[in-house]
């Protein structure tokens, strides 16, 4: 299993000034303006990890596959930003991002905007809106929720937002660049952003969590229009939802548990089931969403999840990919961490876990492959 990586290590910021001070990553990161699974494999065999802050978003990039020199923090400024952002890797491997900015005139003065980095290294795309289905109300601020982005297999890219009280609706860029019309997907009890997932198969789906459950929607076929397939019970810590494909056209969902924190996963059955079948994988005391990757473990397909742990430390576990039922043992493997620890696959097949120090700056362990099992070597400051 896990051991804890060898502290304090230096790797190979490459030079030059910060553009955004490491502080103001680290209290960003802290008030939830992180956004979930931030690690990203390129097609060219670099990794690339984004934050936020409050301009807009920073991005740090490896210099070569599997190098200790990166190049960031690099700040991409936007114009009235949120602060909060969600992102998805299509089966290109661009990197698409979506958030919310302020702008007058707007409903309830904002606006929902997404961008893509279409190579590693190179500048994100322009930010362009795509509107708010949520009229201003009377009374309130009618902050707006979400939103998330859902490339699916057929060249469609989906934004997906929330309001609580109002529903969840979603507009659909297809393949030849047109947007469809907002489409109201109901849900006026739906707590927070929704929770999506892209099978192996480029079939895209959503959970959208509500107090005491969540309702479930999806694609026939990559391509086709979201449609209801029913709901399903399970009390959750709001905010905690998260998901991994993990086999042919099939994903598995994470949250926590409200007793204690604890991590359980769930997997709709075909097409969602006459109710959840609820897996517990330990982890209490955790905050926020688990990031989680499929790789091979001594011949074994295994998922591994990372948490911020209840003293704040990134914590590992893995198990059996669909054999939740042996547990999982969850082990600190780092310093304490500013927001959430993400996971990847580097160029060679490592996993790699990154975070972002107190002192806002990006830190980097990776895999040893030449141990058995799960372990890890130093952690380097690279950014």
């Amino acid at each position: 299993m896990a051991r804890r990586g060898h502290p304090g290590t230096s790797g190979g910021a490459l030079p030059g000034p910060p553009a955004v001070p490491g502080p103001e990553i680290a209290a960003a990161a802290d008030r939830g303006a992180q956004a979930a699974g931030w690690l990203f494999l390129g097609r060219d065999g670099r990794l690339t990890a984004y934050a936020g802050c409050a301009g807009g978003v920073v991005r740090w990039t490896e210099s070569a596959p599997g190098s200790d020199r990166w190049h960031g923090p690099e700040l991409f400024p936007v114009e009235g930003w949120g602060g909060r952002f969600a992102l998805a890797q299509d089966g290109d491997g661009f990197v698409w991002f979506a958030g919310a900015r302020r702008r007058e005139g707007a409903s309830g003065g904002h606006e929902f905007v997404v961008a893509a980095q279409y190579q590693t290294g190179r500048p994100l795309g322009e930010w362009r809106t795509v509107g708010n289905p949520f009229p201003a109300q009377e009374g309130e601020a009618a902050e707006p929720v979400g939103p998330v982005v859902l490339p699916d297999g057929a060249g469609s890219l989906h934004v997906v937002v929330s309001r609580f009280g109002t529903g969840v609706c979603g507009r659909t860029r297809r393949d030849d660049g047109t947007w469809e019309d907002w489409t109201d997907y109901r849900g006026q009890w739906v707590r927070g952003p929704v929770v999506p997932l892209v099978t192996s198969r480029g079939r895209a789906e959503f959970l959208a969590p509500f107090r005491g459950g969540a309702t479930y929607w999806s694609q026939d076929r990559p391509g086709s229009p979201f449609r209801w397939l029913g709901r399903m019970e399970a009390e959750a810590v709001e905010g905690s939802y998260t998901c991994l494909r993990t086999g042919p056209d099939t994903g598995t969902y994470f949250w926590r548990h409200p007793a204690d924190g604890s991590v359980v996963a769930y997997r709709p059955a075909a097409p969602a089931g006459p109710g959840p079948h609820l897996m517990p994988l330990g982890g209490a005391g955790g905050s926020g969403p688990v990031d989680a990757v499929r790789t091979g473990i001594n011949g074994t397909d295994c998922t591994v999840l990372l948490q911020r742990g209840a003293e704040g430390y990134p914590e590992i576990a893995a198990y059996p990919t669909h054999g939740e039922q042996y547990g999982a043992w969850w082990a600190p493997v780092g310093d304490r961490c500013a927001g959430l620890p993400a996971l990847a696959l580097d160029a060679y097949g490592s996993v790699a876990i990154a975070m972002v120090d107190t002192d806002g700056r990006l830190r980097v362990c990776r895999q040893d492959l030449t141990e058995p099992g799960l372990t890890f070597g130093a952690w380097r400051t690279v950014g």
